[in-house]
């Protein structure tokens, strides 16, 4: 009986080294991602003396987490389990998008919160934000709806739905996440451009 005992115990320490040595580090570390500003053309006129709020986009339930999606089919709808956003996506987009409109020099100031109603306001509305897989080809998809709009005003002075996908060398979160910075950019260098021409209108 002892000689048996001490044959599970010699197993079992076998085993649990094998398991400190091959198995014991094999988790892999999470990853995080984030969106960059990228370069974009800025226009020479605004609305100088004027105060913009970028209010927090909405989102689509279904991307409203830091996981990154990725789909395989119109029908899938997959997320990455250890590969995330830095915050979640409508707070990303949020501040990048205020960045935007802060270095394009259209406005007195552009907050995020604002103590006392600004003259104009800024809002956006994310439908997907995610990796698509089409056989051997990956894309990027960023669909988002943008407005610029006067505060006590009925209705937008200009809004616009954007729907692209951005091709990706290879199945990379990392770039996934340098297309959408792209897209997003190619969205707000038109808004920009747009609300160039519509704020000193308004004023």
């Amino acid at each position: 009986m002892k000689k048996f005992t001490f044959a599970i115990a010699i197993a079992a320490l076998a085993a649990m080294t094998l398991t400190a040595c091959f198995g014991g580090n094999t988790s892999e570390p999470t990853r995080y991602y984030t969106l960059a500003i990228e370069n974009i053309d800025m226009p020479n006129a605004g609305a100088p003396g004027a105060r913009l709020q970028v209010r927090k986009f909405g989102i689509e339930p279904a991307y409203q987490r830091n996981n990154i999606v990725y789909r395989e089919s119109a029908y899938d709808f997959m997320f990455y389990d250890l590969d995330l956003w830095a915050s979640r996506p409508e707070q990303m987009l949020t501040q990048v998008a205020s960045e935007y409109l802060a270095k394009s020099g259209l406005f007195q100031s552009v907050e995020t919160k604002s103590a006392s109603k600004p003259q104009f306001e800024f809002t956006g509305h994310i439908d997907a934000i995610e990796e698509v897989d089409e056989g051997s080809s990956q894309y990027a998809r960023l669909s988002l709806s943008l407005s610029f709009a006067k505060t006590e005003g009925d209705a937008p002075l200009w809004e616009k739905r954007f729907d692209e996908k951005l091709s990706v060398d290879k199945r990379e979160p990392r770039l996934v996440a340098e297309a959408v910075s792209k897209l997003f950019a190619k969205y707000m260098e038109e808004a920009i451009g747009a609300i160039s021409q519509a704020a000193p209108s308004a004023q």
